[in-house]
């Protein structure tokens, strides 16, 4: 007794499994575009908001650098309330306080 497998071919099953296949194939390729395109918005949004960042510390430094150049005197103050003055006082004014 020989076993003999004779494939029956349905042309309906076929083009059913065809059509399912390339509509899977569409639904999965659509949304990795889906998500590729949004990693790229996010990407960019993040770039430009990194750059803008950048600009307003560079106009920043430059507003600074202009107001140094600006100044009669070269020295930058470290006090920051120039009008009081620590004055030193005397030895003999220390030694009265004793």
């Amino acid at each position: 007794m020989q076993l003999t497998f004779d494939p029956i071919i349905n042309p309906i099953i076929l083009l059913l499994g065809i059509s399912g296949g390339a509509l899977a194939g569409f639904i999965i390729g659509r949304g990795k575009l889906a998500k590729t395109r949004s990693t790229i918005h996010r990407l960019e949004s993040d770039l430009f908001h990194s750059n803008q960042e950048t600009l307003e510390a560079q106009k920043a430094l430059v507003a600074l650098e202009s107001r140094l150049n600006d100044q009669s005197i070269p020295v930058i103050p470290m006090k920051l309330n120039p009008t009081k003055e620590n004055t030193p006082k005397d030895k003999t004014s220390k030694l009265k306080d004793l």
